[in-house]
């Protein structure tokens, strides 16, 4: 067996968002010696690493093995605010690292859709636009509203999820691997937050490749492209100017919009003033309408607004148990996890024994 790997407990320690101090206090140790283990300066004892692998949720041998393919910084790109504290990120890379080993299990095993999204160059507003223009004419979208945006992401061979216990202001995740990742916020967020955030990872995804992002310039090229691809140019702006009457505003017309567009009125306005067809007193007034009505977080229409829920990932899990006698715990073993790290990864409940069958797996 190779020696313990000191990375793959960092892993699991920040899956589950635990300190030094947090999970030294839970097994027993300080947290300077815990530290020594993760730089591997530090031997562990077979009781101890048993006692790591239960409080952490996985086998022994996930201390063993060693990633070939971690991701690098240059790979993970977040939706989020610019201050987010990198402790919290460490926690939504490492939620990112078990999505990827999941993936490439079930890529095992499933025929999955081929990656398929065009690279653009980010260095004018011309270029991010026609990149936009360039994703709708791959898949066939038209210029009119995108009935389905997560599914187009599967379709395009990225795998989506939901993942709980990332910080309230990260919106999403991604993650330019060999099979492309992005990880939503279940955290309350509205549809149409959800589907911009996803055409913004989308936009990483085209614009970024070997780009470390992260600063406002690639954050403001990738909601570029998030606009550009939910509200193209030519059909939007002609419709666009029925959120005017005269010199001010419409709301009802904003609020029909985004009914149509799926998109938030914030994101309306914010295309409307690109385009050119909103001034900066029209957007300035809209901002500050949006605050006064209280929908600068949630907007009233939200409420009625069905989520897009992600088929890939469950439907291979359906196809692994019913035709390959693949349950959860089984491919929770070939990451090396325990069944319960995995359910908390889907967010389901642990899988229940049916009759008198006994599950060999477990």
């Amino acid at each position: 067996m190779t020696r313990f790997v000191g990375a793959s407990l960092r892993l699991a320690r920040l899956f589950h968002g635990h300190s030094l101090a947090d999970l030294g206090e839970r097994v027993g140790v300080s947290k300077q010696f815990l530290s020594r283990v993760e730089t591997g300066s530090e031997p562990v004892s077979s009781a101890l690493e048993e006692t790591l692998a239960t409080e952490l949720d996985v086998l022994p041998e996930f201390f063993h093995y060693v990633e070939p393919n971690p991701i690098a910084d240059e790979q993970c790109h977040f939706r989020s605010n610019l201050t987010t504290k990198a402790a919290l990120r460490q926690v939504a890379r490492a939620r990112g690292e078990m999505l990827k080993s999941l993936v490439g299990v079930v890529d095992e095993h499933v025929a999955l859709p081929r990656y398929k999204m065009a690279e653009a160059e980010a260095d004018s507003t011309e270029a991010i636009e026609r990149a936009a223009e360039l994703f709708r004419s791959m898949f066939g979208l038209g210029v009119g509203p995108l009935s389905n945006v997560l599914r187009i992401a599967e379709n395009a061979g990225a795998v989506v999820m939901r993942v709980r216990g990332l910080a309230p202001d990260i919106d999403a995740i991604s993650f330019a691997t060999e099979r492309p990742l992005i990880a939503l916020n279940d955290d309350g967020r509205s549809a149409c937050r959800k589907r911009f955030g996803i055409a913004h990872e989308l936009g990483h995804f085209a614009l970024h490749i070997g780009v470390l992002t992260g600063d406002r310039l690639t954050e403001t090229q990738a909601n570029r492209f998030a606009s550009a691809l939910l509200m193209p140019r030519h059909a939007f702006a002609a419709e666009c100017r029925q959120a005017l009457r005269g010199t001010r505003l419409n709301w009802p017309g904003l609020s029909q919009l985004k009914m149509r567009w799926k998109v938030s009125k914030a994101a309306i306005i914010y295309r409307g003033r690109q385009l050119g067809v909103f001034s900066e007193e029209h957007a300035r007034a809209g901002y500050i309408g949006l605050n006064r009505h209280g929908e600068a977080l949630q907007e009233h229409e939200d409420a009625t607004m069905p989520h897009e829920e992600p088929e890939v990932i469950a439907d291979s899990l359906k196809l692994m148990r019913e035709r390959l006698g693949l349950p959860v715990a089984a491919i929770a073993r070939k990451m090396r996890v325990q069944p319960r790290l995995l359910d908390e990864l889907l967010m389901q409940q642990p899988e229940m024994p049916t009759g008198n069958v006994v599950n060999l797996f477990k």
